[in-house]
């Protein structure tokens, strides 16, 4: 596996290690999409894959949805909303 220096694994193989890990938006808003099976995101929890998380993964609180109110990264921050 090819190493990147900051995000500890290269940017071809991270699209894989996400394939399916969190759900589709038009799937859960429209119950529907119209990549259906060649879509990159779940549809439904039972195509949902776990994927293993840092031991400190949202253990701590998000200082900029606790300051301003909001987060740019929504569901996908690191912290605790």
């Amino acid at each position: 596996m090819v190493r990147d220096l900051d995000f500890g694994v290269a940017p071809n193989n991270r699209k894989k290690d996400l394939y399916k890990t969190e759900l589709c938006r038009n799937w859960e808003e429209r119950g529907e999409c119209r990549y259906q099976e060649k879509c990159q995101f779940a549809h439904g929890q039972h195509e949902l894959r776990h994927i293993p998380r840092h031991p400190k993964y949202k253990t701590e609180f998000c200082r900029t949805w606790y300051t301003d109110g909001s987060c740019p990264y929504a569901g996908r921050c690191c912290f605790i909303h």
